[in-house]
């Protein structure tokens, strides 16, 4: 992407530089479908900031441009998850009492957040609109089309786990009803979005909420079971398994059980990684589930870490 920026930087009109901008847009949006099929945690970790900031760049010149603003809300919620928030999740295994990660995870979500709402409101959804009537909200979100899809999701993603990393404020977990009908009109739309993300969410909505208030921890993992079955090779859903349902109920004999599979589905894709020509892993085809694994193994090494201390 860094290719585009000498072209810009000469450019002298400033509608140039939109047409510039608007023209390498649909670029911006295919790579960032494609980043997921990185596989190496770390290079991701290294690389993903700086083609962030430059997107950001880009949009600031051009900010009435909502295609590169629904990347740069997908982008932000994206890294946020899968970097400071892995990172977050060690601290707290640890007992960090004071998380760096987990104060960069929430940066870089309210980052999101705020761009999501930029991006709503140009589609007629304030954020007056989603602090309100539910109802109303309902109505609104109706207006919304699968061209909107992406960028909602990831608002609704960055939200849900800003209010999942500030679990005492009271005032933050009054929003998870909000954050909820937006992740039901996301997998109305469409269902299969982001590999299946959808099946995590409804999985780990149910596990996260104690029964007083309206959780259903055995119905969570029944979903948690059958999205296993459904995606197999998206690792990430075994891992959410075990973190959002396992280690709260500091169960280590279903842990030790759920472990040797993820172990041994970790070992085929890694077998993929290594470019091993005679693998026939059904890895093989799924190449953009390889960011989705690299977290889900990056979590798994920490929790087999501190697997004696956890349970």
């Amino acid at each position: 992407m860094h290719r585009f920026l000498p072209v810009l930087l000469l450019l002298s009109s400033c509608s140039l530089q939109k047409m510039a901008i608007r023209a390498s847009a649909p670029v911006f949006m295919k790579s960032s479908d494609g980043i997921t099929k990185e596989g190496n945690w770390d290079f991701f970790r290294a690389s993903a900031p700086a083609n962030i900031k430059l997107l950001e760049l880009l949009w600031e010149q051009d900010p009435g441009n909502t295609a590169l603003l629904g990347v740069l809300v997908k982008s932000y919620a994206g890294y946020a998850f899968a970097v400071p928030e892995t990172l977050a999740f060690e601290d707290e295994l640890k007992g960090v009492e004071e998380s760096e990660a987990r104060r960069d995870a929430i940066t870089f979500y309210t980052r999101a957040l705020d761009l999501g709402v930029t991006f709503l409101a140009e589609h007629s959804i304030s954020r007056t609109d989603l602090l309100g009537d539910e109802q109303n909200l309902l109505k609104k979100l109706q207006g919304l089309g699968k061209e909107q899809v992406i960028p909602l999701l990831y608002t609704a993603q960055a939200w849900g786990s800003l209010i999942n990393l500030q679990r005492d404020n009271i005032a933050l977990i009054a929003q998870v009803p909000k954050v909820k009908l937006i992740f039901d009109r996301v997998c109305e739309l469409d269902p299969k979005i982001e590999h299946n993300v959808c099946d995590i969410f409804y999985a780990q909505y149910e596990a996260s909420r104690p029964k007083m208030l309206g959780g259903n921890p055995e119905r969570g993992e029944a979903l948690f079971r059958e999205a296993i079955v459904k995606n197999p090779q998206n690792l990430l859903i075994r891992m959410s398994y075990i973190q959002y349902l396992l280690i709260p109920a500091m169960d280590r004999d279903k842990y030790e059980r759920e472990a040797k599979e993820l172990r041994a589905e970790l070992a085929k894709w890694d077998d993929l990684n290594r470019d091993n020509l005679e693998n026939t892993s059904p890895y093989r085809r799924v190449r953009e589930l390889n960011l989705f694994n690299s977290i889900a193994k990056k979590r798994f090494l920490v929790v087999e870490k501190y697997k004696d201390k956890i349970f």
